[in-house]
């Protein structure tokens, strides 16, 4: 079964996508911290659970962190571009800036959050694809009818060859 027809899947996308595409400080947090972003998902028992079901839009990772697993959560089109970004100065640095920063400076240095314009296109990609589900699971429907009732044809006529061979 798609993960976009678990109720309150698609609206749940959608919020992690506006978050995590347009959040400036970081690429990838770990699931909890999202948590006090967006809030709980509807659809799902955490981010991460919700995120791993959709590798389409997002990345997701499980490393060791102080003996404890922590499960991380990111948007995948922002780790299409290198680490540029400078939170601070709230834009992309040149490569000239980046050389001269110090190697603390270039840790913080993150990717740059997604437009609006790219947003909307993972929105309208989510959409499509919660669309085609639908139409899917549709076409299901209709192509088990057919089976089933051709399925009780033949139990029908099983039966009665039975019947009238028993009864005769």
């Amino acid at each position: 079964m798609s993960p976009y027809l678990k109720e309150n899947r698609l609206q749940d996308v959608i919020a992690a996508i506006q978050v995590m595409g347009a959040y400036d400080r970081h690429t990838s947090r770990k699931a909890d911290l999202w948590s006090a972003q967006l809030g709980l998902p509807q659809s799902g028992e955490d981010w991460f659970e919700v995120c791993r079901e959709h590798p389409e839009f997002f990345r997701t990772n499980t490393t060791e962190d102080d003996g404890e697993d922590a499960n991380w959560v990111g948007i995948r089109w922002r780790w299409a571009t290198g680490r540029t970004f400078s939170p601070d100065a709230d834009r992309n640095m040149t490569p000239d800036e980046i050389s001269s920063l110090s190697a603390g400076e270039k840790k913080k240095l993150t990717r740059e959050p997604l437009t609006s314009s790219q947003i909307e296109t993972l929105i309208a990609s989510a959409i499509q694809l919660h669309s085609r589900a639908i139409e899917h699971k549709r076409e299901l429907r209709w192509w088990a009818i057919p089976a089933i009732s051709a399925a009780t044809a033949f139990v029908g006529a099983v039966l009665g060859a039975f019947a009238h061979s028993y009864f005769q």
